[in-house]
C-alpha cells in the first residue's frame, strides 16, 4: 500500500508540475515522472524532498539541477537528464548542468547526444579536464578516431601525467592498427598508474599482435593481479553528485576516500553509517578492522573481524587486515597464522607475503623470508616496501649486486618515503665498497629529507655522510 501511495504521489507531482510549466514557459521541459518502489524509505524521502523543492521553485535552475543530481546518484539517468535539460534551459550559461547532462547521456550509451552536449559544456569551461576526457571517449566510441586522437593528444600535451589520456590514445592507435604506437601509449599509462588493469590488458593484446609473446604474458599477469584498478578521476563535480548518495555502498566508497586523506575517524564514521543501512555489508566490516586498528581501538576492530568472517569465511582481506592488527599489537604468532590463512585463500596477496616475510626474518628464518619477499614483488612489482625488505635482507647477507638492484626499484615515485629509500640505497653502495655511488645517493637523500623537514632522518643521514666523506677514497 505504501509503495502504491508513493507512486501516486509522484505522478501527482509530475502532473502538477507539467501543468504549471505549460502555463509559465512552454519551452522549459517538465519534471520527470518517477517510480521509487525499489528504493529504501530513506532514499525515497531524500528524492521526495528534492522533487518537492523543484516543483515549488519552477524557475530555479538550481532546484531542478539539484533534483537531477539526486536522481543521477541513484542511477535514474533518464529522469536526471530531464532535470538537467530543464536546468540548462533556465540557466544556459551554467557549466555543470550541461556537463552532468553529457555524463548521463554517455552513461545511457547515447554517445552522439553526449558528444554534442559535452562540446556545448566545454564552450562554457574549456579547461575542465574530466569533460575533455569524456568527450574524447565518446568520440572514440563513435569511431571518430581523428577527432578523438587529436583531443587525447591535446590532453597529453597539457597534462603529461594523465594515465587515462595515454590509455585513450593507445585505444585510438590500436583501432587504426598502429600497434607500435599503441604499445607505447599503453605502456606510458601503466607507468603512470601501475595498477591500471584495463591498460595492462590492452597492452597484452597489443604485444600479442606484435608477436611479443613473453611481454604479452607479463602484462596479463599484471592484469590478473589488479583487474579493476583505474586511475583517480579527479572529477570534483561528479564527487558532488556521489556525495548525495545515502546508500551503504556509497558510504563505504566515501569512507575509503576519507581514509586516503588521513581522516581515519571520519572514515570509520562513514563505514558505520553504511552498516546502519546494511549490517550485512562485508566490505564495511573488513575496512573497519584496519581503521579501528590504526585508531588504536583494538577491541572494536576485533568485533568487526568476527563479523566479517562470519558473513564471509573465505575473505582473504579479512584475515589480512586482522593480521596487520595483530602485528601492530605484537601478537606475532597469531599474526603469522592470519597471513598464512590469507595466502591460503589468495596466493597472490602481495601484502601478506611481505608481512609474513618480515615475521620469518625476525625469527631468523632468512631463507624462508627471502622466498616470501620474492613472492611479494612478483605478485605486485610496484610494492616498494617489499622491494625494500628484499633488498635490505640481501644486502645484510652481503649479496650486494642483487640487493642494490632491488633497492633501486624503491626510489621512485617521489614521495615522503623516497629519502628513506634513497638513503638505504646509498648505504648499500657504501657497504659494497662503491664510495662514489654511496656519496651520490646519500647526498640526494639528505636533500630530500631536508626539503621535507624529516629532522630525525636528516640527523642520521648527516652523521653517516660525514663519516663517509672523512674516510677518503678506498685503498
Amino acid at each position: 500500500m505504501q509503495k502504491a501511495l508513493c507512486s501516486i504521489f509522484f505522478q501527482a507531482l509530475a502532473f502538477a508540475s507539467s501543468s504549471f510549466g505549460a502555463q509559465s514557459s512552454p519551452a522549459v521541459p517538465e519534471l520527470p515522472r518517477l517510480s521509487l518502489d525499489n528504493f529504501s524509505p530513506g532514499i525515497q524521502e531524500q528524492i521526495r524532498e528534492a522533487y518537492s523543492h523543484a516543483r515549488s521553485h519552477p524557475r530555479d535552475a538550481n532546484a531542478s539541477g539539484r533534483l537531477g543530481m539526486v536522481l543521477q546518484t541513484y542511477g535514474l539517468f533518464q529522469e536526471a537528464a530531464a532535470c538537467y535539460r530543464r536546468a540548462g534551459q533556465l540557466e544556459p550559461t551554467i557549466f555543470q548542468w550541461a556537463y552532468y547532462l553529457g555524463v548521463v547521456e554517455a552513461d545511457q550509451g547515447k554517445c552522439d547526444a553526449a558528444t554534442s552536449t559535452l562540446r556545448l559544456a566545454l564552450r562554457v569551461d574549456p579547461d575542465y579536464l574530466p569533460a575533455k576526457l569524456r568527450l574524447a571517449n565518446c568520440l572514440l566510441a563513435s569511431a571518430e578516431w581523428d577527432a578523438s586522437g587529436m583531443l587525447y593528444a591535446e590532453i597529453v600535451e597539457q597534462h603529461p601525467n594523465n594515465a587515462d589520456a595515454y590509455y585513450g590514445l593507445g585505444r585510438v592507435r590500436a583501432a587504426r592498427r598502429e600497434l607500435a604506437g599503441a604499445a607505447m601509449a599503453y605502456g606510458k599509462a601503466t607507468e603512470l598508474f601501475p595498477e591500471f588493469g584495463a591498460a595492462h590488458y590492452a597492452l597484452a593484446l597489443t604485444y600479442r599482435a606484435l608477436g611479443e609473446a613473453g611481454q604479452a604474458d607479463e602484462q596479463l599477469r599484471f592484469y590478473e593481479k589488479n583487474k579493476t584498478g583505474v586511475p583517480p578521476a579527479g572529477d570534483t563535480l561528479l564527487t558532488e553528485v556521489r556525495a548525495l548518495n545515502r546508500s551503504a555502498t556509497y558510504q563505504v566508497q566515501y569512507g575509503a576516500e576519507l581514509e586516503k586523506q588521513g581522516k581515519l575517524a571520519e572514515s570509520a564514521a562513514a563505514h558505520e553509517k553504511a552498516l546502519e543501512v546494511d549490517p550485512q555489508l562485508v566490505q564495511a566490516h573488513i575496512n573497519l578492522i584496519e581503521l579501528y586498528g590504526r585508531l588504536g581501538q583494538f577491541e572494536i576492530a576485533e568485533e568487526h573481524y568476527r563479523a566479517a568472517i562470519r558473513l564471509n569465511p573465505d575473505s582473504a582481506e579479512s584475515y589480512y587486515n586482522y593480521g596487520v592488527l595483530l602485528l601492530s599489537a605484537e601478537k606475532f604468532q597469531s599474526a603469522e597464522e592470519a597471513f598464512r590463512k590469507t595466502i591460503e585463500i589468495n596466493p597472490y596477496y602481495s601484502g601478506a607475503h611481505n608481512n609474513l616475510g618480515y615475521l620469518l626474518e625476525r625469527q631468523g628464518s632468512l631463507a624462508e623470508a627471502t622466498v616470501e619477499y620474492r613472492k611479494a614483488v612478483e605478485n605486485k612489482p610496484s610494492d616498494r616496501q617489499a622491494h625494500f625488505n628484499l633488498g635490505r635482507l640481501l644486502v645484510n647477507q652481503k649479496k650486494y649486486p642483487e640487493g642494490i638492484q632491488e633497492l633501486e626499484k624503491t626510489i621512485e615515485p617521489e614521495d615522503e618515503n623516497t629519502p628513506r629509500y634513497v638513503y638505504a640505497l646509498g648505504a648499500a653502495f657504501a657497504r659494497s665498497g662503491d664510495r662514489q655511488n654511496a656519496l651520490h645517493y646519500i647526498r640526494q637523500a639528505r636533500e630530500g629529507a631536508a626539503a621535507r623537514g624529516q629532522s630525525a632522518l636528516l640527523t642520521s643521514i648527516e652523521r653517516d655522510l660525514r663519516a663517509l666523506e672523512a674516510s677518503g677514497p678506498p685503498q
